[in-house]
């Protein structure tokens, strides 16, 4: 293992911003880093150039808690030295043996098939382990002004450590890569590069208004819309008795403010069982439609009180008979606010591949399925008959009583 004084950030879109944008983006990213990093208890000093942040700690746990933030590409625990040939091959040298030392006491190679390899194939692993003479390795050198080429430090560092070890170089295929970045104020020398999340820095982008259903789907959607910059606030429609899922909503929020680097995720309720019952009585096919016409209707209204800029939804086309591309034209038509479906080009294991890295899989997974659904639920609805139903049942006014219903709570840590 490096012996680490600090960990490299790397940022993505970010750098491709004009000026006054990318130090904006920046600054709240570093904020964000700090936050994540003080909640943690480790201690640290954040810096910038170039195209980097670094966190100047010794502390081991900093760079995986900066690839969980949004906003970074990745993160690599890394020593520095003064940027110069000699040191800098110095500290690649001791940076190829104590890898090789590393290895030797991790002992021999663990594969996959294991369990069907032979004697003499773990025998080999565990040579290429312990003699140097047949390890391989590269160096990946960079450099920002310094008065020397990457193909210097790279023919120094790479005659260096092959003198000290005796392995070999490898471009193509090494099992050891040793990374350079020497800049005009210090050189970080690192063996691993951990890949983040990317996307842009939470804050960088306007707040959204996320219907959360206690579903597998829309919280993973909030949580994309948080990746690409946007706070969220959360809006949960209680249909009681129809569907109870106030419970996984409400964890969901919890998760979801896990990620939000101390900002505070509203939770916004609103019963919405009497708007359902008459939409049952009249339009029994189209329930579904017109129901998520009123929820449309409703949190337009919320998305004021909460100046959010748009709302989000789980949709994935197709995916179930109410996300049909006709079904989704005519229960959005004329609403008057833009409607954002991060999921809906994903499919289904997607989806939940991504609700489990997130935590939210293990919450939604058990949520029974709304029963106001029709057995014979319409899927190819047609818009003006849509806004017809919509005028005859007055689902504008509806909302405009249901929302005065909303119940709302703070959920997460402040910054």
């Amino acid at each position: 293992m490096i012996s680490q004084d600090v960990v490299l950030v790397r940022y993505g879109e970010i750098a491709l911003k004009e000026s006054w944008t990318r130090q904006s983006w920046e600054r709240i990213l570093k904020s964000n880093i700090a936050f994540c990093l003080h909640k943690a208890g480790v201690d640290h000093r954040i810096s910038g150039s170039a195209g980097r942040i670094f966190i100047h700690s010794t502390d081991v746990r900093a760079a995986g808690i900066a690839t969980q933030i949004f906003g970074v590409v990745s993160a690599s625990s890394a020593r520095t030295v003064p940027p110069n040939l000699d040191d800098i091959s110095r500290a690649a040298v001791q940076t190829a043996e104590n890898a090789m030392a590393e290895a030797v006491r991790s002992g021999p190679v663990a594969c996959p098939d294991s369990a069907e390899r032979s004697d003499s194939v773990a025998r080999s692993d565990s040579v290429i382990r312990s003699d140097p003479a047949i390890w391989t390795f590269a160096i990946r050198p960079r450099r920002f002004g310094v008065p020397f080429s990457s193909g210097e430090i790279g023919r120094r560092a790479g005659e260096a450590v092959r003198l000290a070890t005796g392995a070999a170089v490898n471009l193509n295929d090494p099992q050891l890569e040793i990374f350079i970045e020497a800049r005009r104020e210090r050189a970080y020398i690192f063996t691993d590069v951990v890949p983040g999340l990317g996307g842009l820095p939470l804050g960088s982008q306007g707040k959204m208004l996320a219907l959360i259903s206690g579903g597998i789907d829309s919280p993973v959607a909030a949580w994309m819309m948080m990746r690409r910059g946007c706070p969220v606030s959360l809006l949960h429609f209680d249909s009681r008795p129809f569907a109870d899922s106030i419970d996984q909503s409400k964890r969901c929020a919890e998760i979801l403010a896990e990620w939000s680097c101390g900002r505070k995720i509203n939770f916004i309720t609103i019963p919405i069982k009497k708007g359902i019952e008459k939409i049952q009585m009249h339009h029994p096919r189209a329930t579904c439609i017109l129901c998520r016409r009123l929820m449309y209707r409703i949190a337009a209204q919320v998305m004021e009180r909460e100046e959010a800029l748009g709302l989000v939804t789980g949709y994935s086309l197709g995916q179930v008979a109410s996300q049909t591309a006709e079904n989704i034209l005519a229960e959005q038509a004329a609403i008057g606010v833009p409607v954002y479906h991060p999921l809906i080009a994903m499919d289904k294991l997607e989806i939940i591949n991504l609700a489990r890295k997130i935590g939210t899989y293990d919450v939604t997974a058990e949520t029974k399925p709304c029963t106001a659904v029709p057995s014979k639920p319409m899927t190819r609805a047609r818009r003006e008959e849509i806004l017809q139903a919509e005028e005859e049942l007055d689902l504008v006014g509806i909302a405009r009583s249901l929302a005065a219903e909303a119940t709302e709570i703070g959920i997460g840590d402040c910054a």
